[in-house]
C-alpha cells in the first residue's frame, strides 16, 4: 500500500496545499485509526516527515483533551 501511495502521490499533500514542493516520505491516515479511520487507500495521504509529525502531535493533543 505504501509503494502504491508514493507512486500515486510522490509529493507531500499538505505542502502542496501550502504552495510548497516536498517529497513525501510518510504514509498517513487522514482520519487516524485511533479516531475511527479505516486502513484503506481512500483514508491515506502522502506527507513529508515534518507535516506528518505536526499532524500526529495535533492528534495526540486532541486525544489528551478528550480525556
Amino acid at each position: 500500500m505504501r509503494a502504491e501511495l508514493f507512486q500515486r502521490e510522490p509529493l507531500c499533500q499538505e505542502c502542496k496545499r501550502q504552495g510548497r514542493v516536498t517529497v513525501a516520505t510518510q504514509r498517513d491516515h487522514i482520519v487516524s485509526l485511533e479516531e475511527g479511520g479505516e486502513d484503506i487507500a481512500s483514508n491515506t495521504q502522502a506527507l513529508c516527515e515534518e507535516c506528518h509529525d505536526a499532524k500526529s502531535l495535533a492528534e495526540r493533543t486532541r486525544a489528551l483533551r478528550k480525556r
